[in-house]
């Protein structure tokens, strides 16, 4: 499908108001969703623009050709890409649907699910997209294939399949070693039924080749631990999150091994393990973490500012999802950790170590915040100049100070209603977040919220704020319910009318 379109710029939503307004009662709970009335609120952030016909979209990613700066926009009904060159009025390009994706035994009508996190390969311009259980609709007794898609964008605006790789799992996909071999997290489908990564050899994207190996296990035989995503760091180390917390590897070089003392060359398939482990129950009362940043190298200045106590490269960023708090009071939080005493295999094993924790952030109590009953949890994070930005479900995105990694204040939120905040990216100085909801909104930080960041200065709750009722449209926010594989761990997009769109019965149907 090949279709041109001109955005111009545009503010959906041009409210500078500030603060958090009373919560609006929420409607009547339904068997099939809830449907909470959601009031905007937004402090210290504008809307720059928005890419249409992006609504159901999970994952972002960026590459250059040439001059031109392309965005992939991964989404329920495909893959599409933008020229976002002029951030003022992007352009689409293409639109791989997922008619064009669909495998043998797939109803096209139904959606590919879920790509949580898009990867491209700058050098080769190869997007891959992880396929989920229950893509297009497949359900139980019949067969439900899982792995990864690999896309040739050599042409940005001419998206080719070149191969779908099946394995047991495809939640989410990472490339490893300059894109040479692919990280797969999720639930492992194989009778083993254990956490893990499985790697591909992807040096030859037509024949992409599974390797017999098992990267990362987590938990015994039977329990059905997870893996959950992969983030290289600037050094190259594989931040690996899942259950019992998050787990670094040097994937090349030579390095001591501290489960075995010995010095061996690490590979993408036989990696060596760093440093890392799990954390406090009184912090990540869940032990899952799903996803993770450690400031090091070309992006140490991105982090928080190194001290004595917390030197560089000894710090990891990492979220909790988890949804027992509606505000994530208790649940579903950001977490900063303190690496020091984990790199000779203290966080591996049946018992890992707990990292000492150094910060704690969520939206509890903060300004801009719904106390309502609304879907909360942390969820992918990206970080530029000691700020970071954050997606928080129906809490919207918010922007964290990390400057004192111990007390992270927020200069600057966005919540337009019916906002389900996805993942937000930094690129070129703006945030482009991804909202299941509304679609791809650019956003970009206000001089309140620089001033804010330069003075320690927190946005803070006032009775003013307090008093003031931000407006509602007529829309509705997306309805989310759990995963039938990974429950709430994960949570899709439910469908109103209970159909089966994700398996046999509700989206909560057992597996």
């Amino acid at each position: 499908m090949k279709v041109i379109a001109t955005i111009t710029a545009a503010t959906l939503l041009a409210f500078t108001t500030a603060g958090l307004a009373s919560a609006a009662s929420a409607e009547p709970r339904t068997p099939e969703v809830d449907k909470p009335r959601l009031q905007a609120a937004a402090k210290n952030v504008r809307l720059k623009a928005s890419l249409p016909g992006t609504e159901r979209a999970i994952s972002i990613a960026f590459a250059q050709y040439g001059k031109r700066d392309v965005a992939f926009v991964s989404m329920e009904t495909g893959l599409k890409t933008f020229d976002v060159t002029d951030l003022d009025q992007p352009k689409l390009l293409d639109h791989l649907t997922k008619e064009e994706m669909a495998l043998p035994g797939d109803d096209p009508a139904k959606r590919f699910w879920e790509n949580e996190d898009i990867n491209v390969d700058p050098k080769r311009k190869l997007a891959f997209l992880a396929r989920e259980v229950n893509s297009f609709g497949r359900a139980l007794p019949g067969d439900r294939p899982t792995g990864n898609y690999i896309v040739s964008a050599v042409d940005p605006a001419d998206l080719k399949v070149l191969s779908f790789h099946r394995q047991n799992t495809g939640h989410t996909s990472t490339c490893i070693n300059d894109c040479s071999f692919l990280w797969t997290a999720g639930l492992d489908r194989s009778d083993a039924k254990t956490g893990r990564i499985f790697v591909t050899d992807i040096r030859d994207p037509k024949t992409p080749k599974e390797l017999p190996v098992s990267v990362d296990v987590r938990g015994k035989a039977g329990e059905g631990k997870i893996t959950h995503d992969v983030q290289v760091d600037a050094q190259g180390i594989a931040w690996v999150a899942g259950d019992d917390g998050t787990r670094g590897y040097y994937t090349q070089g030579w390095h001591r091994d501290p489960l075995t003392g010995k010095y061996r060359e690490a590979k993408a398939w036989d990696p060596v393990p760093y440093a890392g482990g799990a954390v406090p129950k009184a912090d990540m009362p869940t032990s899952f973490t799903h996803n993770s940043f450690r400031p090091i190298g070309r992006t140490l200045l991105d982090g928080p500012l190194p001290t004595r106590e917390n030197p560089p490269g000894s710090l990891l960023l990492h979220t909790e999802e988890a949804f027992g708090s509606p505000t994530c009071k208790t649940e579903g939080r950001f977490v900063i950790s303190s690496l020091q005493g984990t790199h000779n295999g203290e966080g591996w094993g049946e018992a890992p170590k707990e990292m000492r924790t150094v910060g704690i952030w969520s939206p509890d109590d903060q300004e801009g915040t719904i106390p309502g009953n609304v879907t909360c949890s942390a969820h992918y994070f990206d970080v530029q100049k000691r700020v970071v930005a954050y997606s928080w479900y129906n809490q919207g995105t918010r922007f964290l100070d990390i400057s004192n990694p111990a007390k992270p204040i927020q200069i600057g939120y966005w919540r337009p209603d019916t906002a389900t905040s996805w993942a937000p990216y930094w690129h070129r100085g703006t945030v482009f977040v991804a909202d299941i909801s509304r679609g791809v909104e650019i956003l970009q930080l206000e001089k309140g919220a620089h001033e804010a960041q330069a003075s320690g200065t927190p946005v803070t709750l006032t009775a003013h704020h307090a008093r003031e009722l931000a407006r509602e449209s007529d829309r509705e926010p997306v309805p989310l319910a759990p995963n039938p594989f990974y429950g709430w761990a994960c949570p899709m997009v439910a469908s109103r009318d209970d159909s089966a769109d994700c398996g046999a019965g509700a989206c909560g149907a057992p597996c």
